[in-house]
């Protein structure tokens, strides 16, 4: 996969076993930064510091995840911080039952997967990454040609105003 952007993703889990697990089986073929965090402070602390970067951000969260100062318990309490912070970044939430999206349909910020916490997740997460950041790409790819087509229809008026300018004065 050809990649132009740097992607930043990040991985909270409260328990240093569960992140020691993920740096060491997490691979993509794609250009990438990993960050691992076990709190949700320093978790935002680094959205917020990173939120003028253009990278593509990700974040995955165990749903259990639990904060100190910031009263929060599940990932769905963080989401809506997360979104608050920077709303493109998109939010994977890992679980350990397949009826997480039926806990979580009541509210108004929603994560782009929910990823059943098993011996395939790494697998299922990377066919998620995949299918984020295709579309990351393809919002570009169509910015640019929106771009071009207001630069084509823009020189196409100065070349229309300019000829019947030029039919004007002729006369």
């Amino acid at each position: 996969m050809k990649q132009k952007k740097q992607i930043n993703i990040y991985f909270i889990d409260n328990d240093n076993l569960e992140l020691d697990n993920f740096r060491d089986n997490f691979t993509m073929k794609f250009d990438y930064n990993l960050f691992t965090f076990n709190s949700v402070e320093i978790l935002i602390n680094k959205l917020n510091a990173d939120v003028k970067e253009k990278k593509i951000k990700i974040v995955i969260i165990d749903y259990l995840i639990r904060s100190r100062g910031m009263d929060i318990t599940t990932a769905v309490e963080l989401l809506p911080r997360i979104k608050n912070i920077d709303n493109d970044i998109e939010v994977i939430i890992f679980a350990d039952s397949d009826n997480i999206e039926l806990k979580t349909t009541s509210g108004n910020v929603k994560p782009a997967a929910y990823i059943r916490k098993d011996t395939q997740y790494f697998a299922r997460l990377e066919a998620v990454l995949h299918r984020i950041i295709s579309g990351h790409e393809m919002k570009r790819k169509i910015k640019n040609i929106k771009k071009a087509i207001i630069l084509f229809v823009g020189i196409l008026v100065l070349g229309t105003l300019a000829f019947i300018l030029s039919v004007i004065f002729k006369f």
